[in-house]
């Protein structure tokens, strides 16, 4: 028995010949005071390092030897005894710390390993945990100059070709080795779209179809044939896309024009894509076309289209209001980018019309006219201004005055006095306006 456990045990007796305690309890007390065994933590291979063991464990007191037993975890059987100096403290302190060993260990064979810890601290106080964690002494897999042939793909070339080697880093003597006739998953966007093996050397090669901007990179997965090699993967390298440029060109109509209220117009418009041969029809493409008023926010639907191998459209519209037919085409192929045109503008213009004028000598040698208007497109100017114009020949006209027509409950009706009018020809006119066509008067003459 040491001193400090003999000056317990007399601390006992004493306890007990004074207070009446139990001489058990009193040696419970004295244990309790000596010190706590340390506690193993965890146990387990450096992530990195998978050969190196790691052990964490803390104590009240400095942990002043270790001894790992390791244990395979396929048959039970030790396989060996790793002693207190391969041990070095790694990262914390003497009683609370992280230790590893020196050097990888040198184990008879690839797999997984049980291991037990015996930790002894400066009290003297020990531990065995034999179920301290696991040692993976698997083969890492190790990617080495993985490349694509290409960073930028376009629509006429979206096939990758990925090169590069497998290697396995050795647990036990961290060398990198080629590893041969293995699988290598090329991903791309994290997706496996190609498998391929690995030659002699470990190099491998293959191609994926890239059909966006995503990386790609090699991964090496979980192998039954190979259950000894971990999982590894490359860098993943992004791949972007150069767009095909696409434009929109009108053949109808092919420049501004004027159209009445109510006519057809028949537009046609071809979409191209540009090639290293220049801009050629671009077929399969979908879209639609609008018609947008020029002014305000309107537009109507005109329809929709997939172009055909010339890659033209071609709908028939009546517009309502002056504008532009707008195509636009739109793929879900990130390859093709967008195009939009308008067309030249459609001036639309709704008919105006006389309805009636006359035109009379008034006692007073002046000269009363009078009339009606009539807008038969539905549309009404907000004012409508009439010119009453006069001519000797009926060739040249003057206008003399100018008045306004009013809705009279049949028409849009005006009249006017003419003071000391001329013998001659009299007519109105409604002059033309950026919605509406003008209209001109019969004539009407009127003498002395």
């Amino acid at each position: 028995m040491s001193r400090t456990r003999a000056a317990w045990a007399a601390i006992g007796t004493a306890a007990l010949l004074l207070t009446g305690m139990p001489a058990a309890h009193a040696a419970e007390a004295a244990e309790a005071a000596e010190g706590q065994a340390p506690d193993v933590r965890w146990a387990n291979s450096v992530s990195d390092d998978l050969g190196t063991l790691q052990v964490g464990i803390s104590s009240d007191s400095a942990i002043t030897g270790i001894r790992a037993h390791i244990v395979s975890a396929a048959t039970q059987q030790e396989v060996a005894v790793v002693e207190n100096d391969a041990f070095t403290l790694a990262s914390g302190t003497a009683d609370d710390g992280v230790w590893k060993t020196k050097q990888p260990l040198d184990l008879p064979a690839l797999g997984s390993y049980d291991i037990r810890i015996e930790a002894t601290d400066a009290d003297g106080d020990r531990t065995v945990d034999n179920s301290a964690g696991t040692l993976a002494y698997y083969v890492a897999a190790v990617f080495e100059d993985v490349r694509p042939d290409r960073t930028e793909i376009d629509t006429d070339h979206r096939e990758v070709r990925v090169d590069g080697t497998l290697k396995g880093r050795w647990p036990g003597t961290r060398e990198l080795k080629p590893l041969a006739d293995h699988r290598v998953d090329l991903d791309v966007d994290y997706w496996t779209e190609n498998t391929v093996r690995t030659d002699a050397e470990g190099h491998f090669s293959g191609t994926v179809t890239v059909n966006d901007a995503v990386p790609v990179q090699a991964v090496y997965r979980h192998d039954s044939a190979n259950p000894y090699v971990l999982y590894g993967e490359s860098a993943p390298t992004r791949i972007g896309v150069r767009q095909v440029a696409t434009r929109w060109t009108f053949q109808s109509p092919a420049e501004a024009r004027t159209i009445d209220y109510g006519q057809q117009v028949t537009v046609t418009a071809t979409l191209e894509r540009e090639t290293p041969q220049g801009w050629v029809p671009f077929e399969g493409q979908s879209g639609g076309v609008l018609y947008e008023a020029s002014q305000g926010t309107h537009w109507a639907g005109v329809g929709y289209f997939t172009t055909g191998e010339d890659g033209k459209v071609t709908f028939t519209h009546t517009p309502s209001e002056t504008g532009t037919f707008r195509a636009a085409s739109h793929s879900d192929d990130p390859f093709i980018a967008p195009a939009s045109a308008n067309s030249p503008e459609i001036t639309v213009l709704r008919a105006s019309a006389f309805t009636s004028f006359s035109a009379t000598r008034t006692p007073d040698r002046g000269v009363h006219v009078e009339g009606a208007m009539d807008f038969p497109d539905g549309w009404t100017p907000g004012t409508i201004p009439v010119h009453i114009q006069h001519s000797h020949d009926g060739k040249r006209w003057t206008t003399l005055r100018t008045t306004e027509a009013d809705w009279s409950g049949e028409g849009y009706a005006f009249s006017a006095d003419i003071a000391d009018g001329r013998r001659g020809h009299y007519r109105a006119q409604f002059k033309a306006t950026d919605v509406f066509r003008g209209a001109t008067s019969e004539v009407v003459e009127v003498g002395r």
